[in-house]
Order: structure tokens, then C-alpha cells, then sequence
């Protein structure tokens, strides 16, 4: 395989520099943006106890998890640790939820940061230099990789473990590292250190050990050679040595109890795996509790990058066109990118054979895609140079360039919700959205914000199923409830996500999605992640549904009798809700009629006056008012019909009413478009003139 190296391969640093402010960018700004729903519900409280555990010698209280997850509780409970130091010592004074988030997530970013320059320096001596940059940028810009790296999880931990040791492991067991077995040797045990870490973090990087014992024996078995076979068979006990010593020493249940250790594995791979997601699961556009063999690979098209899948695309050319003679550093090369994506291979298949699948169990896989493609797309820009008659270094460059900037701006573009991003060539985040299960707590802190701003917020309760994660971003004196099957009294706004609609709706919430409009959606590279509700304020005795010309919509009314006995007038309560920016040219009309159609009472007055007392009366918002409808003195007792109907003042032309309601047909006739309430029996007490509703 054939490729340019850049002529500035002794000048290392200012590659070094760019990588390191690009992956460090990414991944440190906003870090505290937003809480997915398995940090705030799992990950941070395991943190806490995991540090709590260490700290009083506690073994025994570490969390078992079957992933096993500990590389994460170990980052976690130093970010813990950093911010507890941070506040006890006065360096920082307000605790505020997204300054806790990024103080927890720091360490475990910093980690990411720290592999990719390692793996980028690691690179340099396996692949020439362009390829090496560019493959460092691909991992470093990898919105899929990005979005895992800045939570708290188990997943791209995995990926950056896995290939560090994937790459420290060919560089080991490369010609080079055969001629210094010093070096090969301490390689070997920094790989399968790392290969400990990766196994540490999730159980799939299983995948690693067989990969490397294939590329142990690849080339001593193809020569023969007993002396190359028995260092190779060293250099791999070195490597399981290194796995196994960083396994035991850096899970503390092992201190104790390695025996739970054990089974806690056995769990992860038993039960964790081989079960279906608990809450279900979603493919291509419907519920899909154990999706099929074609998830991962519909997985690996959507989620990389145009680029990145161009370029693995163009990697088998690329083998295809390496000559026979090439020297030592091409069969480097070779067989470190075989090796990767052997990995690749077996860890997609291995996750397909188990029930249970997420589109971000991938992730560990991506970097070393990244590092394929950067050597496709490499071969691909050599190949359009040389076809050049002129410029061939222009055209080196000039591809090199459009690729950074594309890949930096994509990276920006999706920032800092990098966890919805998709393939554009195949509808990008929409596409994303529609064919995996998506929503893991991005967007509800722009729901937070906007409820924040509603001068009710804190007198009210927030209902929505992913409570714990919305919670932390309500300011102060705001409540948010999961509650199910009913709303809970004081219910004021209603918030349902994503991921909820991509399962069963259960009760409250199927009350609202797709029958009301909503009060705000929170939308995300065009794809809507959460709508918020109004509740409407009072359950009234007459509930309606009706609409008058797409404006408004009324819900509900009630008469009260009490206020005819007191006062000789009739209280009418309804309830509205703003279907439209509210009109200022229009005007309510209640008319109470007699048998005849004769009016006896009337109210009139502008639409916007009922919007008066909120101030603001936006779409979707439900608004409770009263009417006082004065009747005359002598009214005679008997049966009367209330109307009520919208209409412009400047030429009386009324709003069109629901064509679904038609006029009881013993009303009389007040015009059309008009909305008759149920008649009302009016009598007069003996002792008072008033009348009243009995």
C-alpha cells in the first residue's frame, strides 16, 4: 500500500499541538451541557460510593456491576474527589449542577485526550506521517466518539483502552520492536495493561485477546523460526501478565472477594448481554425488542462520518494495490491495520450474536475505523495526485486541508450535542433519530431553561418520565415528577421526550402527544427531542373540545348558581387554549337567549382583553377565566340558552366554528358559527327578585 509521507515527519510537534487542541476542545468545553439519564441515575452515585468505599477502607461497599464499569467509578470518584477539594478549600464557592457535572466528567476526558495523543505518537511509528495525522484527527473529531468521551460511561472508555493496547500490541510485536526486546517487552505490558483497563471498563474488549494472539504468531509462525516463536510466545504472557496484574489491582473487590469478582463477570456476559434492553428497544422506525442481524452494520453506515466511511471504503483498493516488494515498514503497516480491523470485525460480531443491542455499544470500535479510514482516504488522495499532471503536491495538500477543515467544522456543527449526530449522505441526525432508540437526556436542559422562565414554574409540578435527569437543571423551588397513570395534583406542564414516543405511551402523557399542542418543543439538528405541555388548570364540569377559526380552542366550562342567588348575575367559567399568537382584531360575544332567540343578557369584548391577567397567552397555553353575565332584574323565570362565538369588530364576520358542532335542534337561532351551551333553568326564589339557578 502505497502513500505520501509528509515531509515534515521530523518536525513532530505542531501536529501534536493541532490533535491536542482539537481533542481537547471538544472535549472540555461545555463539558457540563447536559446529564445523560445512566450518569445521573447509575454512574455518578456509584462514583460517590465507590470513593465514599475507598476512603474508609470499605471494600465491601463498592458497587458490582456486570460491565464492570470500574475504570469509569475510578475516573468518576476522582472528579468526586477534585470537586470536593475544590469547594472545601474556597477555590470555588457555588455549587451549581453543571459545574459539579464537568468537575465529575473532567478526569475521565482527560483520559480520552491523553490515549488519543499517545495513540497519535504510537501511530508515527506504524504508519507514515500523514496517515498517522490524519487518523489521530478522524478519532479526535469523531462525533460518535465525541459524544461518548465527555459523559461518565463505560463505552468509550472501552474504545480508548482497546486501542491503545491494539496499537502498543502491533507495535510490540512489530520488526522494529522484535529487534529491541527490551522495548517490545515493556510494550507488551503496557498493552495488556490497557487491555486490563479496556476489560475493566466493559466486558466486550474480550475481543482484544484474540486479535492479539493472532497477531503474536502471524509472522513467527510464517517463518518458522523457533527463537521468534518462543519471544512472541513471551511477549503474549507478558501481555495476559499485564492484563490480568491490572485487572486484580485496580478492582478492589478482587482485595476482598475475588470469588464476587468472578461472578459479577459472569453476570455482565450472562445476564446483561444476554437479555433484551429491559426498557425495550427501537429499529427503523418501530419498537424492535431484539433487533437483528442487520442492527450494527445499519449502525456503522449512519453514525460515522461521510469521510470516514469513504475512506474504509477505499481501504480494500488499497490493500489490493500494495506490491509484493514492499519493505519492513509497509509489512508494519500492513499488519497493524489488519489487526485493527480484525478487531473491528470481531467485536461487531460479537456484539450482534447477543440479544441485547444499542447503537453507542459501538463505540469502542471507532477509533480504530477512524484509523482505516484515515489510511483509505490517504491511498485515495495519493492516487488523484499521481492521475495529476500538475500539482501533485498541491492536490496532496490541498485534499489533506479539506479534510481537516471538514472534519473540524463537522465536529463544531454538532457541538455540543455530538450524541445525536449521523451520516449526512444518509439524512444525518433525522435519519439517526428515526432508526435507533435516541434520547438519552440531551435537550432536556434547554427543556429546563425554557421552564425556568415561566414566572409559575415554582407553585407548579413538572411531570415527565425522565425526572431525575430534567430535575438538576430547575432552578430552585421548581418540582419535577415521574408519576404515572394519572396526573398528580398541582400537575402544571408536562414534558415528554423522544425516547418516550418510541415506545408504548402510558397514561398521563398519552393525554397530551399528538391530541394538544404544545407550549414549546425542543428541537436538535432538526430533529425534535422534547415537547412541553400546559395542564390545563381545573378539571371543569363541562368538558368540550371546540375550536373557532384554528385561534382558540375551548376545553370546558362551568355555571355557577351561587352568584345568580347573590347578585342577580350569571358566572361563567371556561377554559381556553391559544391554538395561535393571540389576535388583537377580534372579539368574544356571550349572548344569553330566550326560547324566541330573544337576548337577555350579553357580554362583548375584545379577545385580547382575557389575556390580561398572564400577560402573555402563547400557543398551547390553557387560560381559566369568568364571565359575569348581568341578567335584567325582572327576568321571568324558565329556560334560556347561553351562545358564545369570536368575531372582527371591523366587519362583524364571525370566526368559523368546529364544523364537528352543530346547534342542539331546539336552540334558537343566533346567527352561525355560534357555540350553544347546555340551557339553563332560571327560577325566582318567593323572597328575592333575583334569579337563580336552582
Amino acid at each position: 500500500m502505497t502513500v505520501h509521507a509528509s515531509p515534515t515527519t521530523r518536525h513532530w510537534w505542531p501536529g501534536f499541538l493541532f490533535i491536542a487542541i482539537a481533542a481537547s476542545g471538544f472535549r472540555l468545553l461545555d463539558l457540563g451541557a447536559f446529564v445523560t439519564v445512566d450518569e445521573v441515575k447509575f454512574w455518578i452515585p456509584r462514583s460517590h460510593q465507590f470513593l465514599q468505599a475507598l476512603q474508609t477502607g470499605a471494600h465491601g461497599d463498592i458497587p458490582i456491576v456486570g460491565h464492570p464499569g470500574v475504570t469509569t467509578m475510578w475516573l468518576g470518584s476522582a472528579g468526586v474527589f477534585f470537586s470536593d477539594a475544590l469547594f472545601d478549600h474556597g477555590i470555588l464557592h457555588q455549587e451549581t449542577y453543571p459545574t459539579l457535572l464537568t468537575l465529575y466528567r473532567l478526569p475521565s476526558a482527560l483520559v480520552h485526550i491523553g490515549g488519543i495523543l499517545v495513540g497519535y505518537a504510537l501511530l508515527r511509528r506504524m504508519v507514515p506521517a500523514s496517515v498517522a495525522f490524519l487518523a489521530a484527527l478522524l478519532w479526535a473529531t469523531d462525533p460518535f466518539v465525541l459524544a461518548f468521551s465527555r459523559v461518565l460511561h463505560v463505552d468509550a472508555l472501552a474504545g480508548t483502552f482497546g486501542t491503545l493496547s491494539l496499537l502498543m500490541a502491533c507495535s510490540a510485536w512489530s520488526g522494529a520492536g522484535g529487534r529491541r526486546s527490551g522495548g517490545s517487552r515493556g510494550l507488551a505490558a503496557l498493552s495488556g495493561g490497557c487491555a486490563g483497563f479496556a476489560l475493566l471498563s466493559k466486558l466486550p474488549a474480550l475481543a482484544l485477546a484474540p486479535v492479539v494472539g493472532v497477531l503474536a504468531f502471524a509472522v513467527p509462525l510464517r517463518s518458522l523460526a523457533r527463537p521468534s516463536i518462543l519471544r512472541s510466545l513471551l511477549l503474549l504472557l507478558i501481555w495476559a501478565g499485564g492484563a490480568v496484574a491490572t485487572v486484580v489491582a485496580c478492582w478492589p473487590v478482587f482485595w476482598d472477594n475475588p470469588i464476587q469478582a468472578y461472578h459479577a463477570l459472569r453476570y455482565g456476559i450472562e445476564s446483561e448481554g444476554g437479555q433484551p434492553h429491559l426498557w425495550g428497544n427501537f429499529f427503523l422506525g418501530r419498537p424492535d425488542e431484539v433487533p437483528g442481524l442487520s442492527y450494527y452494520p445499519v449502525a456503522l453506515v449512519l453514525r460515522t462520518t461521510p469521510w470516514t466511511l469513504a475512506g474504509v471504503l477505499l481501504l480494500p483498493l488499497a490493500f489490493r494495490g500494495r506490491g509484493s516488494g514492499d519493505g519492513e515498514e509497509r509489512r508494519t503497516e500492513s499488519r497493524s491495520l489488519t489487526a485493527l480491523a480484525g478487531f473491528g470485525v470481531l467485536f461487531v460480531v460479537g456484539l450482534t450474536l447477543f440479544p441485547k443491542k444499542l447503537d453507542r455499544y459501538l463505540v469502542p470500535a471507532f477509533p480504530a475505523l477512524d484509523i482505516l479510514a484515515a489510511a483509505g482516504l490517504v491511498w485515495g488522495i495519493e492516487k488523484l495526485a499521481r492521475s495529476t499532471r500538475r500539482g501533485t503536491q498541491g492536490v496532496r495538500y490541498g485534499s489533506l486541508a479539506l479534510l481537516v477543515v471538514v472534519s473540524l467544522l463537522n465536529a463544531a456543527w454538532y457541538h455540543p450535542y455530538a450524541i445525536v449526530a449521523g451520516n449526512q449522505v444518509f439524512g444525518g441526525a433525522r435519519t439517526g433519530a428515526w432508526a435507533f432508540l435516541s434520547g438519552w437526556g440531551e435537550g432536556l436542559d434547554q427543556v429546563a431553561a425554557w421552564l425556568n422562565q415561566q414566572p409559575d414554574i415554582t407553585e407548579v409540578v413538572t411531570v415527565t418520565r425522565l425526572r431525575s435527569v430534567l430535575s438538576p437543571f430547575l432552578r430552585t423551588g421548581a418540582y419535577a415528577t415521574a408519576e404515572q397513570g394519572r396526573l398528580p395534583d398541582g400537575a402544571g406542564y408536562v414534558v415528554i421526550y423522544l425516547r418516550d414516543l418510541q415506545r408504548p405511551l402510558p397514561p398521563p402523557y398519552d393525554q397530551f402527544y399528538g391530541r394538544t399542542l404544545p407550549l414549546h418543543a425542543v428541537t436538535i439538528h432538526g430533529v425534535d427531542y422534547a415537547w412541553i405541555y400546559h395542564v390545563p388548570p381545573r378539571d371543569l364540569p363541562h368538558p368540550l373540545d371546540v375550536t373557532f377559526g384554528s385561534v382558540v380552542r375551548v376545553s370546558g366550562y362551568e355555571l355557577d348558581p351561587a352568584s345568580v342567588r347573590a347578585s342577580g348575575v350569571l358566572t361563567l367559567t371556561m377554559q381556553w387554549q391559544a391554538l395561535a399568537p393571540f389576535p388583537e382584531s377580534v372579539n368574544l360575544f356571550v349572548h344569553v337567549l330566550d326560547p324566541q332567540g330573544q337576548k337577555v343578557g350579553q357580554v362583548d369584548v375584545p379577545l385580547s382583553h382575557l389575556a390580561q391577567p398572564t400577560k402573555r397567552w402563547q400557543p398551547g397555553r390553557y387560560a381559566l377565566w369568568q364571565y359575569p353575565v348581568v341578567l335584567p332584574p325582572d327576568l321571568p323565570p324558565g329556560t334560556y340558552w347561553l351562545a358564545l362565538g369570536l368575531y372582527h369588530p371591523d366587519d362583524f364576520t364571525r370566526l368559523l366554528l368546529d364544523g364537528s358542532v352543530a346547534a342542539p335542534p331546539d336552540a334558537p337561532d343566533d346567527g352561525g358559527d355560534v357555540l350553544f351551551l347546555e340551557p339553563v333553568m332560571i327560577e325566582m326564589l318567593e323572597k328575592s327578585p333575583e334569579p337563580v339557578i336552582p
